[in-house]
């Protein structure tokens, strides 16, 4: 992610051939994404958003990889959010989903209630 809000995918060979790939002033954090894991994808958006991702670039990639509402509530079911990615939730709730936010926790409750 770069310091102007702007999420970049790089190709592995080309970090791991150097190691001082993100080394500069205008990289503000670095994921690996594991496309095998799914969990890795969602860290990384809601991370992103909560620090101040361009919703524009991260809705990109959650209508690409199909990060929808019903993938949201599985996702919620096998991962252990950190503090971060929480404040990522509450912003992908409103801007990518376009819900209101209590409105989600209450539909994700009640499918809890019915379990």
């Amino acid at each position: 992610m770069h310091t102007n809000g702007d999420l970049i995918g790089k190709n592995p060979v080309v970090v791991d051939s150097d190691t001082g790939y993100f080394d500069s002033d205008f990289v503000q954090r670095v994921w690996k994404i594991d496309t095998d894991h799914r969990d890795t994808l969602w860290t990384m958006m809601l991370e992103a958003l909560a620090k101040g991702a361009r919703v524009d670039r991260v809705r990109e990639i959650a209508e690409k990889n199909k990060c929808d509402k019903a993938d949201s509530i599985k996702m919620l079911v096998w991962m252990t959010p950190n503090e971060l990615m929480r404040g990522g939730m509450t912003i992908f709730i409103k801007e990518i989903l376009g819900m209101d936010v209590e409105e989600y926790w209450k539909e994700v409750g009640a499918l809890g209630d019915k379990r």
